[in-house]
């Protein structure tokens, strides 16, 4: 791939589009119409037009994709024809934005060869030269390789020159060169402020993630003001990102956006945290459950739905519909550590709430569901939580009126008893809920020991008569 236009010189014999070439190309090679087109013996406007109908192939054509791929790869770098080219740039991008990434690199091993031996010996300064004349072509497809290229190959000069194409009128090529911007090390938060509340969310997003990636107080400033002040959309973006920063100031903001109006947002700023504590570097899990137990109140509708919602994905409550661990907004997975101390932090803030400060019943009832979960370890923390959350009386019953009360709502006996014996459980479940029934016998009956009453544990009313030998 040129620097500049190529000529029809080299492009050789060519020929039309008639029906006959239509014969040829079903017979050559056993490729579809479109692919074959793009052959130099077809003259420019067909394979130009081949390479963006190959853009969107049919669903016929679904089995060629690697295929179709590849050859607009050969196209885009080899083509003898600018608009060619450029139509081939377009497509792959449709297949897939990081298809462009993958052609600079192309495009950036390729000088380096060409450097390879010469006289200049400067094989990345080459590259970002031609990537920065490319900034400046009139067609947008050569100006999105050029931001990607020169974010990739960096050098002198390349941060400045990124920063030129942020007024870049379309958002492909705004939103690569902002990212490429802060990656090549560019550190003027004021020059991407502007672009954090665009209308276009692809530029937007793409200075979240510069801010981000720049890792300064003033960056993780402008990102709290946004987190606090923008709309639906651009909080989201934030606390998204956020997520990806070991940083304890922007730690602050996610915690803060836990009590955001939107749902949404609330979770994507729970699974934040969680990622965030999970490699357990700049910020100690500790640290940050001590700050959520400072500053969020028991919230059951609120700071434990976050949680709750970020760990959620296939529990005793919906084992006959579909399994996952896809978040519920963008279908995104969720990473297994990050899901793990989301769990943690659920349990650690449910166990320290005040029972009687509100309806815990939803929080317990999903304990006892997590019993179930396909991930082990957050079944097992649901294990290890669920006795030390319930109280002793958490599993008496009140004989006035034949009912059963609980300070949590919730009939956790009956509850453990019905999914030790539930046959559509796993075992393991059935195990784990068996286990936890021991434990809280046991529980209760060291505490009479310790109130020196003796004590019949009693399950069924014939363990009593039995007892007494009545």
């Amino acid at each position: 791939m040129d620097d500049g236009p190529r000529t029809a010189k080299s492009a050789g014999p060519t020929e039309s589009g008639d029906a006959g070439s239509d014969r040829r190309a079903r017979a050559d090679g056993g490729r579809p119409p479109a692919l074959a087109r793009l052959d130099r013996r077809f003259d420019a406007s067909t394979r130009r037009e081949a390479a963006e109908a190959l853009g969107n192939p049919s669903s016929s054509m679904s089995a060629e994709r690697d295929r179709i791929v590849e050859a607009l790869f050969a196209t885009a770098l080899d083509d003898p024809d600018e608009a060619v080219r450029a139509a081939a740039i377009e497509s792959l991008y449709f297949h897939g934005d990081d298809h462009v990434d993958r052609l600079a690199r192309r495009i950036a091993e390729r000088r380096r060869g060409e450097d390879a031996g010469g006289e200049s010996g400067e094989p990345e300064r080459h590259a970002a030269g031609t990537f920065a004349r490319w900034l400046e072509r009139e067609r947008a497809a050569y100006r999105m390789v050029g931001a990607t290229g020169l974010a990739a190959v960096g050098g002198e000069g390349a941060a400045s020159r990124l920063r030129e194409a942020f007024d870049d009128e379309d958002a492909r090529v705004c939103a690569r060169a902002v990212r490429g911007y802060a990656r090549v090390g560019g550190e003027t938060v004021e020059a991407v402020r502007p672009l954090v509340n665009v209308p276009n969310d692809l530029v937007r997003g793409a200075a979240v993630d510069a801010l981000v990636a720049m890792d300064t107080g003033d960056a993780v400033e402008l990102l709290a003001l946004a987190a606090r002040r923008g709309n639906e959309r651009l909080r989201l973006a934030v606390v998204e990102r956020l997520g990806k920063t070991d940083r304890r100031d922007a730690t602050g903001v996610l915690i803060g956006s836990l009590r955001d109006p939107s749902e949404a947002v609330r979770r994507a700023a729970a699974e934040s945290v969680a990622a965030v504590v999970a490699p357990a570097d700049a910020v100690p899990a500790g640290d940050v459950r001590d700050r959520l137990l400072t500053e969020r109140p028991f919230e059951s509708d609120g700071l434990l739905a976050a949680f709750r919602a970020v760990v959620d994905e296939r529990t005793a409550a919906d084992r006959g519909g579909e399994s996952g661990n896809a978040s519920p907004e963008s279908g995104a997975p969720v990473a297994a550590d990050t899901r793990r101390y989301a769990a943690w932090l659920y349990c650690e803030l449910l166990d320290a709430g005040d029972p009687a400060a509100a309806d815990r019943s939803t929080a317990v009832e999903w304990l006892i569901d997590a019993l179930d979960h396909r991930d082990r370890l957050v079944a097992d923390l649901a294990a290890a939580y669920l006795p030390r959350v319930v109280s002793e009386d958490g599993t008496g019953s009140n004989e006035s009126d034949g009912e059963t009360e609980s300070p949590v709502g919730v009939d956790v006996e009956r509850e453990l008893r019905a999914l030790a014996s539930d046959g559509s459980a796993s075992e393991a479940a059935r195990e784990r809920a068996r286990a936890v029934l021991r434990r809280f016998k046991r529980a209760v009956v060291e505490a009479a020991a310790d109130r020196q009453v003796e004590y019949v544990y009693v399950r069924w009313p014939a363990d009593y008569t039995e007892s007494y030998g009545e």
